[in-house]
């Protein structure tokens, strides 16, 4: 057999370090892209801010020894209402199957060399957010910033995902106020209980010939 070669990386990771002024309220792992609104997303995910107006300052350090430093401060009162939530029209399954389809031919990192997490919004027209990332929440908290920052409301969408459903995304996604999740993998038990707590749907192997309804959710209630 031929000697093995190392060869060059192909998924960037970097570290990030979250500051509100001199005190680090997170620290984690994630494709160098789309900073902001994987901060504003991670924020509202966790409950810190209700909306992009929350964060007041952003600054970030792409130079630091430690890693990337993103300085914010943030409004916990700004209560800026986001835009009414309406009854979005789920489309049929082959629809479904399609948007997938679509929305992989885009995902470029994936199609290069795998090893990463897809996530996508749509609004019941057209994908109105779309990133990959190393890590499965941050590429969920960076569909929810740029959603947010365009002045859109989460709830009003539909979460295509290429991962596996856990609790958290299903946690995450209930509290953004998501009709349904539609994913290429499955769902773990602890997701549909959470899922069916919030109203979540979830459908899983979208892409096989035969998918899997997890949960109804308001989407198919």
């Amino acid at each position: 057999m031929r000697p093995m070669q190392e060869i060059r990386p192909l998924v960037t990771e970097s570290k990030v370090l979250l500051f509100t002024g001199d005190k680090l309220i997170h620290s984690f792992y994630c494709t160098p892209e789309a900073l902001r609104e994987l901060t504003i997303g991670h924020l509202f995910c966790n409950d810190l801010i209700q909306g992009p107006a929350g964060l007041l300052n952003y600054e970030a350090d792409m130079d630091d020894p430690e890693g990337i430093i993103i300085r914010i401060n943030i409004d916990t009162e700004n209560t800026k209402p986001l835009p009414a939530m309406k009854e979005i029209t789920i489309p049929g399954l082959e629809k479904l199957q399609a948007l997938m389809n679509n929305f992989f031919d885009s995902a470029e990192k994936y199609k290069t060399h795998g090893g990463i997490h897809c996530s996508a919004l749509f609004d019941g027209t057209a994908f109105v957010a779309q990133f990959e990332d190393v890590g499965r929440h941050n590429a969920f908290d960076k569909v929810i910033g740029k959603a947010l920052i365009a002045g859109l409301n989460p709830a009003n969408m539909i979460y295509f995902t290429s991962g596996r459903v856990n609790s958290e995304i299903a946690e995450k996604a209930g509290r953004c106020g998501f009709p349904l999740i539609v994913s290429r993998s499955i769902a773990t038990t602890r997701a549909c209980e959470t899922a069916r707590k919030q109203g979540v749907g979830i459908i899983g192997r979208i892409s096989s010939s035969q998918p899997l309804l997890f949960t109804k959710g308001r989407a198919y209630a």
